[in-house]
């Protein structure tokens, strides 16, 4: 192998490390922007629009807070009668929106901190729930 050989095996290398490392981390800089993306909440739109925007592939304490979280406009002290959110749950539950509601569902979600029930019968959101998203 000639010195003339050697030079352009590492010019190649050298050019094929810097496609690879730059587009990495344009690609980090991109799943970053969409994470920021992500945590804008759109709640001018109707709710079935919102349940299915939001709540794709979320467990059932997950959409529950969403739910909680579009019926409160996103504010976090507003309470929210659990009778409320479950009229709101009952018109979609079909496999693909909510599905059929549980009571786990608030237990599970304020065990985990991202709601809060400071009356009986009534939640209220955390400063912890968008973490779910």
């Amino acid at each position: 192998m000639t010195n003339e050989n050697l030079a352009h095996i590492i010019a190649r290398l050298e050019k094929l490390e810097k496609a690879v490392f730059v587009s990495g981390m344009k690609e980090k800089k991109l799943s970053a922007k969409t994470s920021d993306i992500k945590t804008d909440i759109d709640f001018s739109i109707n709710e079935r629009a919102f349940v299915k925007r939001y709540t794709t592939d979320k467990s059932g304490p997950k959409k529950f807070t969403l739910l909680l979280a579009y019926l409160a406009k996103g504010e976090i002290d507003k309470n929210i009668e659990l009778s409320e959110i479950k009229k709101h749950w009952g018109k979609m539950t079909s496999k693909t929106l909510l599905g059929k509601f549980n009571m786990f569902y608030p237990n599970d979600a304020k065990t985990r901190g991202w709601i809060d029930s400071k009356e009986y019968g009534s939640y209220n959101l955390t400063n912890e729930w968008k973490a779910i998203l």
